[in-house]
């Protein structure tokens, strides 16, 4: 999740990493794993340009769910946070 820390305490996806700053993303993930990067939904920039930036810096395996943690929830999906 590319939101600040306190979007991610209020809502995320189980099993997600809150990395707010895209330049964290290099002390954190590996550029050879599958990442899925998301914020609030669209049409917030945050995910797009976590995605953009990203795959700049060689990451391979990006993908940017637009929807974000908006859509995941409307669709029922289970969600962490306060």
């Amino acid at each position: 999740m590319v939101l600040g820390g306190w979007g991610y305490r209020a809502k995320h996806m189980p099993g997600s990493l809150n990395i707010p700053a895209t330049e964290l993303a290099a002390d954190v993930l590996d550029p050879e794993y599958e990442t899925v990067v998301y914020c609030s939904g669209d049409p917030r920039p945050a995910g797009e340009c976590a995605y953009y930036l990203l795959t700049q810096r060689g990451y391979k395996h990006v993908r940017r769910y637009a929807g974000g943690i908006a859509d995941w929830e409307e669709a029922g999906y289970p969600i962490e946070g306060d």
